[in-house]
């Protein structure tokens, strides 16, 4: 438990200064002893009300006997004797016209659950045990980064149909992740609001989780646990945008407080919400409050900020709109918040990881403040649009598409980018990514198989929203559950095998996720086949020697010994195929993977491979080069020299020579589907071997609650 800070002018002053980073340690409700004597000393910005009393259980909500003290800088104080941890209460405001109102504390910890709307004097001890988590975490540049963005609510139920409580969450979420292979978990609707559809974008409490699952130090077990897990914690945040309920922040003291007082700049008309005012100090430290708790308090590892686009721009979404003292469209005084908000969340809480979705083209997002807004890493809108229009294309028009799945290139090392296939992408008659999928049934798992495939091996951490997983084909509902029986349906068991290979070629493989903001870390080796709609590209780690082939074919065509340029000679081995029968597909054999001595791709060697429709594979040499051996390397986005004089003797469809034809029809015969799990990538440390299965959907085989371990 923090000692509050005193009411005095000079933290007042600080506050009024944007001077105090942690408002909530001078603001809300705090028990304390006064003189001897035990109570909760309560406090509340609301400069333009004439009359503030708190009311509550302790008092029998009686307005009279509990008025508060008007302080410095509008602020009012009060210390109530033999209030106590567990009551509840409200502010009442009368504002400047003689309206009185109940209302929540902005800087409450706990809340009566809705649609009761009472705030609860809360301030218990919890005994960390991830000690050795706090002190290891950074924001992951050169690591893997694949988060699972889950909707706490709908993820799973109890039987009763009402929320889990965080604690058992804990647990069966997290044998989940770790059995699906994930580093980070992202949890929306979690901090207080009232009203379910918003999906917890709508906030009334930003220093307090919903009471729906829990108390406080139930959401820090729900933390702790998925840290000795080895789970990163991310949640959104929203300082974009509040509800107007009249319990909460909206006309706070009798009229604009915390938002803009023009509705031209303070209201939202698409989302009815209103806007923050970011040029009040006070507002900004709120803000700034609210996000330093969870950093800290709650040992949270990242916050995803929402809708900063909608905060940049002054005319977003708008045909009436204020410019700023330039005459511009930029909100100057949201960009400073921002700026603020990630110079100190970075100071406060070293190696959190900020993250921006920004759909915009705005410059240095991930660009350290002050010269950028200082997050570390953006939503790539730009990619996500590029590829589902891409994939819900009929195959036959996709070569009319076809550098749409190549244009993220040009700009990937301008941000870190996060690949991001979130919620707002399966809701409001968008469809569920599978069912996205042009064709029947098993043509759209099949481009499904595909598309995730890329994602994971395209430069970029990774986010997949909750059923993506196992290819959920309805829509998501935040009313009930996830549809967990579909996930012990072989068509749907497939998807998520591969996601769950996916990840753990993507945490074992530093190819895979050292270099993605770096030019060399993604190599195209063919991206102009657009009459066939064949991708191949390389991925490098160049720290090391490692590097991996993807070869993607993106029509419902067989492709029979198709070339492919490669770097070095040798035996190659299929680390994924996409086709594989694990996975849902019909298991196309490879009849050879020795690269053949002839150039292609404006590369030194070539592989004949056999491409299954709607398919990528995933490839490396049996044994690295050192880089200074390798040759030909290049980023080729056009017919190479090297393909041009080969193709004088390579007639479509043969071998690669006249001398390997015969061996490469001969050993046609002898092709095994894939590599043997045996000869795969080593599994993460950690993990065991594939085999093992996730049964029962979110709930936990019969064991002990705590001892953590992997449903068999």
């Amino acid at each position: 438990m923090t000692s509050p800070l005193p009411l005095d002018h000079e933290h007042l002053q600080k506050l009024a200064t944007a001077d105090l980073v942690r408002p909530d340690h001078l603001l809300g409700a705090h028990p304390t002893t006064e003189n001897g004597v035990e109570g909760v000393r309560f406090a509340v910005w609301a400069p333009n009300a004439t009359h503030v009393s708190v009311v509550g259980d302790f008092n029998g909500w009686n307005g009279f006997d509990n008025a508060m003290h008007r302080l410095d800088f509008g602020c009012w104080g009060v210390f109530v004797p033999g209030a106590c941890h567990g009551q509840r209460y409200k502010f009442r405001i009368t504002g400047q016209h003689g309206q009185t109102q109940d209302k929540m504390d902005p800087y409450g910890t706990y809340f009566e659950t809705r649609p009761a709307t009472g705030s609860i004097v809360w301030d218990q001890p919890y005994g960390w045990n991830d000690d050795e988590w706090m002190k290891a975490r950074s924001a992951g540049f050169d690591r893997p980064v694949s988060i699972y963005e889950c909707h706490a609510p709908s993820w799973g139920r109890r039987d009763d149909g009402w929320f889990l409580n965080y604690r058992d969450l804990a647990h069966r979420l997290g044998e989940y992740l770790q059995y699906m292979g994930y580093t980070h978990v992202e949890l929306l609707g979690v901090m207080e609001h009232p009203f379910d559809g918003s999906w917890g974008y709508q906030v009334t409490g930003y220093y307090a989780p919903t009471s729906r699952m829990g108390n406080p130090e139930d959401f820090k077990y729900l933390v702790d646990h998925l840290h000795g897990k080895g789970i990163g914690v991310i949640l959104d945040w929203v300082p974009g945008h509040f509800p107007t309920d009249p319990a909460g922040l909206a006309n706070f003291d009798g009229g604009p407080l915390f938002e803009y007082a023009d509705p031209r700049k303070g209201f939202h008309q698409d989302w009815n919400t209103l806007i923050f005012d970011y040029g009040r100090n006070e507002v900004v430290m709120f803000l700034i409050g609210s996000a330093v708790k969870w950093l800290q308090d709650f040992h949270v590892d990242g916050l995803r900020v929402d809708a900063v686009a909608s905060m940049l721009y002054l005319d977003f979404s708008r045909t009436e709109w204020l410019p700023n003292i330039h005459g511009g469209r930029e909100n100057l005084e949201a960009i400073a918040f921002l700026k603020r908000l990630n110079e100190v969340t970075h100071h406060m809480a070293p190696g959190v990881m900020m993250i921006a979705e920004e759909s915009t083209s705005f410059a240095g997002v991930t660009t350290p403040a002050p010269f950028g807004l200082g997050f570390d890493y953006k939503w790539a809108m730009g990619w996500m649009n590029d590829n589902l229009g891409y994939f819900q294309e009929d195959p036959l028009w996709r070569a009319h598409h076809h550098h749409a799945l190549t244009f993220f290139n040009v700009y990937r090392t301008s941000e870190n980018y996060v690949l991001a296939i979130s919620h707002d992408e399966v809701v409001h008659l968008k469809k569920s990514m599978v069912m996205k999928m042009p064709g029947e049934w098993y043509a759209q798992r099949a481009q499904y198989r595909a598309f995730l495939a890329m994602m994971w091996t395209t430069p970029g951490k990774k986010l997949l929203f909750m059923g993506q997983e196992f290819g959920q084909s309805t829509e998501w509902n935040h009313d009930t559950e996830l549809p967990w029986y579909m996930a012990d349906q072989p068509d749907h068991r497939g998807i998520m095998n591969l996601v769950r290979r996916l990840n753990d070629l993507y945490r074992a493989r530093p190819d895979w996720h050292v270099a993605d903001t770096r030019e060399e870390g993604m190599l195209w080796v063919s991206a102009d086949d657009a009459e066939h709609s064949v991708y191949a590209y390389l991925r490098r780690d160049p720290n090391s020697n490692a590097w991996s082939l993807t070869v993607a074919n993106l029509t419902p065509v067989y492709r029979d010994l198709y070339p492919i340029g490669v770097p070095q000679g040798g035996d190659y081995r299929l680390l994924l195929s996409t086709d594989d029968g694990e996975y849902g597909g019909f298991g196309t054999q490879q009849p050879d993977l020795s690269a053949k001595e002839i150039g292609w791709n404006g590369q030194t060697h070539h592989l004949r491979l056999n491409l299954p429709p709607n398919s990528v594979l995933v490839l490396e040499p049996v044994s690295f080069l050192p880089p200074e051996a390798v040759a030909g390397i290049a980023d080729v986005t056009g017919l190479a020299e090297g393909q041009s004089e080969a193709a004088g003797h390579e007639g479509e469809g043969d071998a690669s020579t006249p001398k390997d034809a015969g061996d490469a029809r001969a050993n046609a015969a002898e092709a095994c589907l894939i590599q043997p799990e045996e000869d795969r990538a080593p599994m993460p440390a950690g993990e065991s071997a594939a085999g093992s299965e996730w049964v029962g959907g979110p709930a936990m085989p019969e064991a002990d609650a705590g001892a953590g371990g992997r449903p068999e």
